[in-house]
């Protein structure tokens, strides 16, 4: 069964949300990829994970479980069907608030995924990845590499909060409610505060 949420207190709620997984399995991290956790900063997926111990990681697992057991072309029809339901605008998909990809098939598959949620519903889909061994140039979704440029979309950094956001980056302004810098294709590197 599809686990999909939207919106939380810094994506507005135009914004549907799906995870591959949680931050506590999330492959990069245990491929030695995510700069951010080899850098000593918590990851913020992992936050959630520790506050409600109860609750985020069962839910982000049983997104993992959906992810890896359920073909693209039901993964797909089940967004559209649950987007088109609503009663509210859904404007993006954003993939990944935690985990990320496991291979280079689910780039694959999350491509056609986004294909069809903008065909069908007009949706962009976007993210962040640290996988920097992993091909997205045809990739039917943005996605900023997590301190690379291997994204399709330009790269995001984690900066401490006294550190100056560094040249040829601008800072993250702290709510997605009204921004758009990672949601269309700008190829703007983004500078993120650490919280």
């Amino acid at each position: 069964m599809l686990r999909i949420k939207f919106g939380n207190h810094k994506l507005g709620d135009d914004i549907a949300i799906f995870n591959m997984g949680p931050a506590k399995s999330c492959p990069s991290r245990q491929l030695n990829l995510c700069e951010t956790i080899n850098q000593g900063i918590k990851c913020y997926a992992e936050k959630a994970e520790d506050q409600y111990p109860t609750t985020v990681p069962a839910f982000r697992e049983a997104q993992e479980r959906y992810w890896r057991n359920t073909p693209q072309e039901k993964i797909a029809n089940d967004i559209i069907k649950k987007i088109n339901n609503r009663k509210k605008l859904t404007r993006h998909l954003r993939f990944n608030e935690s985990g990320d990809f496991f291979s280079q098939e689910d780039v694959d598959k999350l491509s056609f995924i986004a294909d069809a949620v903008e065909t069908h519903c007009g949706v962009h889909t976007y993210g962040y990845t640290a996988r920097s061994d992993l091909d997205f140039s045809a990739a039917k979704f943005l996605v900023k590499g997590s301190c690379h440029d291997k994204g399709n979309n330009g790269q995001c950094i984690v900066i401490n909060k006294t550190e100056t956001v560094p040249e040829g980056y601008i800072e993250c302004p702290g709510s997605c409610k009204r921004c758009n810098l990672c949601k269309i294709n700008t190829k703007i590197n983004i500078a993120f505060r650490k919280h």
